[in-house]
């Protein structure tokens, strides 16, 4: 089996998101590891969380990435809620 070449997607103050957008991109069938501190944006002083990918999958992370955030043009419009 290669080894795979991670390469930074993002990067987060605040690990709940990082989490949040390694499961997006996990649900979009795309491999992640989301790596930093388990206190990252909790505790003072503690920061950073960054979400890597397979560098083979960097362009497909990049625009799952827009959409998770709601960036891209051709992103489905949230139904508003009542």
């Amino acid at each position: 089996m290669a080894d795979i070449e991670w390469v930074l997607l993002r990067s987060f103050a605040d690990q709940t998101q990082a989490q949040l957008l390694g499961e997006f991109l996990g649900n979009q069938g795309i491999q992640v590891s989301v790596e930093g501190s388990f206190s990252s944006g909790v505790l003072p002083g503690v920061a950073g969380t960054r979400v890597m990918v397979p560098s083979d999958r960097i362009d497909e992370a990049r625009q799952a990435a827009e959409a998770f955030d709601g960036t891209r043009d051709d992103a489905p419009t949230p139904i508003p809620e009542a």
